[in-house]
């Protein structure tokens, strides 16, 4: 944003705008001040982020979960965006998806699904 310099000041006896910025200072055509008043304007942004990690464990004590669903924004390395991500790993099924959603659109970024025992942890986007 590019904003006039005289916008952004006033003479803090009387409010008016001034408009000559020039060194030394003039005083105030109406009230004969010098003191001036810089006005300027922050904007502040936040976004929330969430993530989500439910186990299902064995009715008989089992040591392994057998069902993980991961839900929550993760990074997608290969867009280089945040994304929505939903995975889900169902050993008493045999069964591993993923979803990546772009935050944004909603258009899934990636999607994989296959039985758990052919899935194979991918190398790391370079």
């Amino acid at each position: 944003m590019n904003a006039n310099p005289a916008d952004m000041w006033t003479c803090s006896g009387c409010g008016d705008p001034i408009t000559d910025l020039s060194e030394p200072r003039k005083p105030c055509e109406n009230c004969g001040s010098t003191l001036r008043t810089a006005h300027e304007t922050v904007t502040i942004s936040a976004t929330t982020t969430i993530y989500i990690r439910t186990h299902s464990k064995h009715r008989d004590g089992g040591r392994k979960a057998v069902r993980e669903v991961i839900e929550g924004d993760d990074y997608h390395r290969k867009s280089g965006k945040w994304s929505v991500m939903r995975r889900l790993i169902d050993r008493a099924n045999n069964w591993y998806e993923e979803i990546f959603r772009d935050r944004e659109t909603n258009q899934i970024v990636h999607h994989s699904a296959e039985p758990l025992t052919e899935h194979r942890q991918r190398k790391p986007c370079s």
